[in-house]
């Protein structure tokens, strides 16, 4: 998964919330659960409540058509992330892409005028979460 629309705050109402909304989320977590509950030694819990829904499928390689597709998602489903926005207890909602780079580790990543207006109307935050790649594990 490439890029996520990330919702949550403390004491946000996961529940209530995907209830006014019509998107269906990706996953969902809530405060006091258990953070990796499939982990036997990390047993850290959520400090607040959140859900993430999957704003485009496309590889951490291939950027522009995480742009395009999360785009689209923005225009298609602008009532339902202003609802986000507005609900109770939300404290933030991100649009978090995610790019791998290439050693040196040096990149250069562009967020185009169309997305950051649609966007920056929403009130949203842009995020890109960046994985280094291992050119010699690939390779094997």
């Amino acid at each position: 998964m490439s890029c996520i629309l990330r919702a949550g705050g403390k004491g946000v109402d996961v529940d209530a919330l995907l209830s006014q909304i019509s998107m269906a989320p990706d996953s969902i977590w809530r405060s006091g659960e258990q953070r990796y509950p499939k982990s036997a030694t990390n047993q850290k819990t959520n400090e607040h409540s959140g859900v993430r829904f999957l704003a485009s499928g496309a590889e951490f390689s291939e950027f522009r058509k995480q742009i395009e597709e999360a785009t689209a998602f923005l225009r298609e489903n602008q009532n339902d992330i202003r609802g986000l926005m507005a609900f109770p207890g939300v404290e933030g909602v991100v649009l978090d892409f995610g790019a791998e780079i290439h050693p040196p580790g040096c990149a250069s990543f562009t967020f185009p005028p169309e997305l950051s207006a649609i966007a920056g109307n929403l009130g949203l935050s842009l995020c890109l979460s960046v994985y280094p790649v291992d050119e010699e594990a690939e390779d094997a």
